[in-house]
């Protein structure tokens, strides 16, 4: 059974960064999802923070094959790239790297910002917290609406200027 992994980073008034992610089954179905507060750092490293916890949440369960969704292309690139330009974040940008490395399946996607909704509300509740990554067992109440939106299929339009 392969599962969804959508992660995200916030960063909030330039004084606190958090990172969340969801991790679904292949009907949708809620896995677990997390939250952690990473401090003062940019959107960049936020980002590449969810995709640490996330892809550490998912090992932990013994998930063999993964999707993993995020919505920042600079992410992604560095990722499937294994190559920087920058100092910044490259000891979780080699723990990512490790993790790729490991005994299982997982394929890397580029979503928009409107497809990854829960994942962007779990980085939200991150920049709320204390350092500790929260799992969540059960969606957050905070979160119902979106994820109830999700599972129907419900979308939001992207605008585009023309």
């Amino acid at each position: 059974m392969y599962v969804k992994l959508n992660t995200d980073g916030a960063y909030k008034d330039k004084q606190v960064a958090g990172c969340g992610g969801v991790i679904r089954g292949s009907q949708g179905e809620w896995i677990g999802g997390f939250a952690k507060n990473v401090g003062l750092c940019s959107a960049f490293i936020a980002e590449l923070w969810g995709v640490l916890e996330g892809l550490r949440y998912v090992h932990r369960l013994g998930f063999k094959k993964v999707e993993l969704n995020i919505d920042s292309e600079a992410v992604v690139r560095v990722i499937q790239n294994r190559r920087s330009n920058s100092s910044m974040g490259s000891s979780v940008m080699k723990q990512i790297w490790r993790f790729m490395e490991m005994d299982w399946i997982i394929e890397i996607s580029h979503v928009y910002r409107e497809a990854n909704k829960c994942a962007d509300a779990m980085a939200n509740i991150g920049c709320c917290l204390d350092y500790e990554v929260v799992y969540y067992n059960a969606c957050p109440s905070q979160l119902a609406e979106t994820y109830a939106a999700d599972l129907l299929g419900i979308t939001t339009p992207r605008f585009i200027s023309l």
